[in-house]
């Protein structure tokens, strides 16, 4: 057989059939769909500031609460300043990479935020990330 304008045999183009494909990505989003974890929030009740940017730590992180009365909470065991020092620098010479997640409410005293802050970063070690929820939607100002 030769083509109609130069005498050369026709070729057929080379098709991938997808249908396969498309059944396998299927079947893998239904796997992850199924087999995904979901971590339940803790009990304590805390209003967390509005934040724009969003960014996520590796790894298990420990929880920090601080409530409107100023209450303080690690792993949702109540704790006072020096207990929270010592448990935080017990972390650290555990050899762990210590990730830290503030969750302050948006009503807390700015000062006793700091402070936490400031025990965070004289543990050493320690990666801090502030909690905060997603905006609302409402037109900025």
């Amino acid at each position: 057989m030769s083509g109609p304008f130069n005498g050369a045999p026709l070729r057929r183009r080379p098709t991938i059939n997808i249908t396969s494909l498309i059944d396998v990505m299927f079947l893998l989003l239904i796997f992850f769909m199924v087999s995904a974890t979901f971590r339940d929030e803790r009990g304590l009740e805390v209003t967390l500031p509005e934040g724009g940017q969003a960014e996520t730590n590796g790894g298990q992180p420990h929880e920090i609460i601080v409530q409107e009365d100023g209450a303080l909470f690690l792993d949702g065991e109540p704790v006072d300043d020096a207990e929270l020092r010592s448990r935080l620098q017990g972390l650290g010479e555990e050899g762990q990479d210590v990730n830290v997640v503030l969750r302050a409410d948006e009503n807390a005293g700015w000062g006793r935020i700091v402070r936490v802050m400031d025990t965070v970063r004289a543990v050493g070690g320690a990666r801090l990330t502030a909690a905060t929820r997603m905006p609302t939607g409402e037109a900025e100002p």
